[in-house]
């Protein structure tokens, strides 16, 4: 069986079979299904709701039936699941510059386009608008590879019904939007392998936008530009995809400079990885200079004394997480010289973490893949916000003056999260039984590294994409600051949209041309009397 919307030109590029050469668009999409009875979906009239019901019927159950819990909750959380960060958020969006110190302003400008609107709720449905986006896409990319209906819907799966998906989707967040103009940027490549310039440029300014939505995002462009290389696009369409990424990215990078003298896209990146060395750090081996002493662990607030003896269960129950040394409010950096997170202190924090991960290279990768593998094992019934459930009382017990000033000029209301039942309570029934269990999610990332190796010849390059972003949402963030499935969770698309790719049949070569009967007037003309 051959996959949705193969051309001819692709079905012969991936299984080394010769073609006719025809030119591929990406739009409007040409989708075909080889059965024996032949089925093919064309943009346009096909792509009625008479024709998708036909052809798609299971993934649109599947998506209709995941905006039920989306609808509950919105009903049973108002106006949204509120942290800590998503004030920042709206505050940043307020007065939108790109001058934030600690988070940049890519999320904030999606805020800052809605603001006239003063409505959460807009925000979160369009979130959750976005979450469907990306389980459709997955579906399509699979199904245009030849992936059945049953298996492209099941990879689809975890970004409909995961209870830690809606709860992403229903908050003040990032992640949302950070996946999916990732999951964009990827299918444009799997769907296009020979882009174009201009599709090359557009998957450049996606992942410079991801660049300043996550500080995780511009990693990624080091994925896909391996992938352009692999694929052998051209130097023109390489150009194209450099330049469309580094130009937006090196100008937000230029107006941080000239408000603050660095030339990055906030002042937090050295803090965050200073955090990440206090698991491992060890001052003694690391022997740094007299002026960054203070940022040793030892020396920091309430650190224990670490009576206990390594991997003792003492020593892991009371052992510190990174989050607990970068916000202490009495941390090293609030009684600096210059105090405060600005390009001193960040500067003076990069310093050691530098010097910190050069003397003890092993402790600092043991620390990283123990992050990963949490990330499995570590978030499945914890019923906290850092796993991301819906919970009976608001992650914040009140709101301070400036929170509470923060939203009222945003979404002008003031209002801490109101849980409202009975949707508040069937929400908290859902998310009991249904999420993504981290065990399966480690065996989609085995299996689809198993199967890419395999595969390399066929659909493996494409499932390698798609796999390596996966595994650079999984390390950045830990290897950056810690493990929070939070960051992780934007993982998943990816991990299923790579082991859908390499269980694809590899696509028969497509048959040659039939010849066609000579024409009447040659066949009069070689005629004998």
């Amino acid at each position: 069986m051959t996959g949705l919307g193969t051309s001819r030109r692709r079905a012969a590029d991936d299984s080394g079979g010769a073609g006719p050469r025809r030119t591929f668009r990406l739009w409007p999409p040409e989708i075909s299904w080889n059965r024996p009875a032949a089925l093919t979906v064309r943009a346009g009239p096909d792509l009625t709701p008479v024709a998708v019901w036909r052809n798609h019927r299971l993934f649109t159950v599947a998506a209709l039936v995941s905006v039920l819990p989306r609808v509950v909750a919105a009903l049973g959380f108002s106006p949204a699941p509120l942290i800590q960060d998503s004030f920042s958020y709206m505050a940043a969006a307020n007065h939108l510059t790109p001058l934030n110190q600690i988070r940049p302003a890519g999320y904030p400008l999606l805020l800052w386009a809605l603001k006239p609107f003063h409505s959460l709720l807009l925000v979160t449905t369009l979130q959750h608008l976005m979450g469907l986006g990306v389980a459709a896409i997955v579906y399509g990319v699979l199904r245009t590879r030849g992936l059945p209906a049953w298996g492209a819907t099941l990879a689809a799966a975890p970004t409909l019904f995961d209870s830690r998906e809606i709860w992403q989707e229903s908050s003040i967040l990032p992640d949302t939007l950070f996946t999916f103009v990732l999951v964009v940027a990827v299918a444009i490549l799997i769907v296009a392998p020979k882009p174009a310039i201009w599709q090359a440029a557009v998957v450049g300014v996606l992942l410079s936008w991801a660049s300043v939505i996550r500080g995780n995002g511009a990693p990624v462009f080091v994925v896909i530009l391996a992938f352009l290389l692999v694929r052998r696009v051209g130097w023109r369409v390489i150009t194209a995809c450099v330049t469309a990424f580094a130009v937006p990215l090196l100008g937000y990078m230029l107006l941080f400079f000239t408000e603050y003298g660095q030339f990055d896209i906030t002042n937090s990146t050295g803090l965050f990885l200073w955090s990440r060395t206090m698991s491992f750090a060890n001052c003694a081996v690391i022997k740094p200079p007299a002026d960054l002493i203070p940022l040793c662990p030892q020396n920091q607030p309430d650190d224990s004394t670490r009576p206990a003896p390594a991997w003792s269960v003492g020593a892991l129950l009371n052992e510190r997480i990174p989050e607990q040394y970068l916000w202490d409010p009495h941390a090293w950096y609030s009684v600096a010289a210059h105090p405060g997170i600005n390009a001193y202190t960040n500067n003076l924090a990069m310093d050691f973490a530098e010097r910190a991960i050069a003397a003890q290279p092993l402790d600092y990768a043991r620390t990283v893949g123990e992050g990963v593998l949490l990330t499995f094992v570590a978030t499945d019934r914890s019923q906290t916000y850092l796993t991301m459930h819906f919970t009976a009382t608001p992650y914040i017990p009140a709101l301070d003056r400036f929170q509470a000033q923060d939203e009222e000029l945003y979404a002008h209301t003031g209002s801490n999260t109101r849980v409202v039942q009975p949707w508040a309570y069937l929400m908290l029934l859902y998310q009991e039984p249904v999420w993504f269990p981290g065990i399966v999610f480690l065996l989609v990332m085995v299996g689809g590294l198993a199967g890419l190796i395999r595969r390399w010849r066929g659909l493996g390059v494409y499932a390698a994409l798609a796999w390596g972003v996966a595994l650079v949402n999984l390390v950045v963030p830990v290897a950056a600051h810690e493990m929070d499935y939070r960051y992780a969770i934007s993982a998943v698309p990816f991990a299923c949209l790579a082991l859908g790719l390499v269980l694809v049949r590899r696509p028969p070569a497509p048959e040659a041309p039939a010849p066609e009967d000579p024409a009447p007037e040659a066949e009069e003309a070689t005629a004998g009397p």
